[in-house]
């Protein structure tokens, strides 16, 4: 996949500051409502964005690093590579419906965890570090520097895979949150908050 810089920034950007806005919305329940799960083995809403957190301390500084490495020679469009390409697809949501159900790595699975809304405190300042990352790698070259993904560090992706990889994974967990406090909080009227 080839797409101009700009369009490719201003994607991303679009969608980290629709993800806050959904995080937004999300703090105007209880830490009962947002712990509530819609059986056994589902996730809560804590669990979906403790999830998102732990990717997060993981790529957060890789981004941060990769940027400090790239060079300021940015082609005027960006080249995904293949790997890069085919994770983005799988994880990316289509008109807010998850496709490709998945079941998350055994380290990275929530469930069993103690939460409280300082889950919520801690993803907000990481979509903000992302917007910043994203702010500061304009006029960069975001194919040159490649990042390792978490579940194998012998496969890296382009940094603007990354960040493209990264986000995908953010929508699609938000998405989940609207879903779960659709279907667990009577009278909720989130659906007509949110996008």
């Amino acid at each position: 996949m080839k797409i101009q810089y700009t369009e490719l920034f201003d994607q991303l950007k679009k969608d980290v500051q629709n993800n806050l806005e959904i995080l937004q919305n999300i703090t105007d329940f209880s830490e009962e409502e947002l712990n509530r799960r819609s059986h056994e083995k589902s996730w809560s809403v804590l669990e979906c964005l403790y999830h998102l957190n732990l990717y997060g301390e993981i790529y957060i500084p890789l981004l941060s690093d990769a940027i400090k490495k790239s060079d300021k020679t940015q082609k005027k469009s960006f080249k995904s590579g293949m790997i890069g390409n085919y994770f983005t697809k799988l994880l990316s949501p289509k008109n807010n419906i998850i496709k490709n159900p998945m079941p998350a790595p055994s380290d990275k699975n929530p469930i069993g965890n103690q939460l409280d809304l300082t889950v919520l405190e801690i993803r907000k300042q990481q979509l903000e570090e992302l917007q910043s990352l994203l702010n500061q790698s304009e006029g960069l070259n975001l194919e040159n520097i490649k990042i390792p993904i978490s579940i194998s560090r012998f496969i890296r992706l382009k940094t603007g895979d990354t960040f493209r990889f990264l986000i995908a994974h953010d929508a699609r967990h938000f998405i989940q949150c609207q879903n779960i406090i659709i279907e667990n909080v009577p009278n909720s009227n989130f659906d007509k908050k949110t996008i």
